[in-house]
């Protein structure tokens, strides 16, 4: 994993300070974990794969591609719409709150996703 988190890094054009900075951790850790000393945590494979767009499998296992899809625009605006008009209260609801955390507190949702996703798969 050491060596796809270095590929990673380097096809964004980012320093290890400058990726590091982007999931709370500093160049030596990241050069750390790019050298095989240290792992990176799951905790750290949810953060940079949240703040990247980064495909699990291909972090965790070089499976796939590096990047997942990105939702077209208008894609991404029909779901919106269909949650707007959505009898659902309950999933606006949640996205206005979501929407309200601050960076850890969305960190801590997205953790918990990705684990329900993770079980799910089991």
């Amino acid at each position: 994993m050491n060596e796809r988190l270095k590929k990673l890094r380097k096809t964004l054009k980012m320093t290890q300070k400058e990726f590091g900075e982007k999931i709370g951790l500093t160049n030596a850790s990241i050069s750390d974990i790019e050298k095989g000393k240290t792992i990176l945590t799951e905790r750290n494979q949810n953060l940079i794969c949240e703040k990247f767009n980064v495909n699990k499998e291909w972090l965790e296992k070089g499976i796939g591609d590096m990047f997942l899809p990105e939702l077209p625009e208008d894609e991404f605006s029909q779901i919106l719409s269909e949650i707007e008009e959505s009898d659902d209260e309950y999933i606006r609801k949640f996205l206005e709150i979501y929407f309200q955390l601050d960076e850890a507190g969305k960190k801590i949702v997205s953790d918990l996703i990705h684990s329900l996703l993770e079980n799910q798969k089991k």
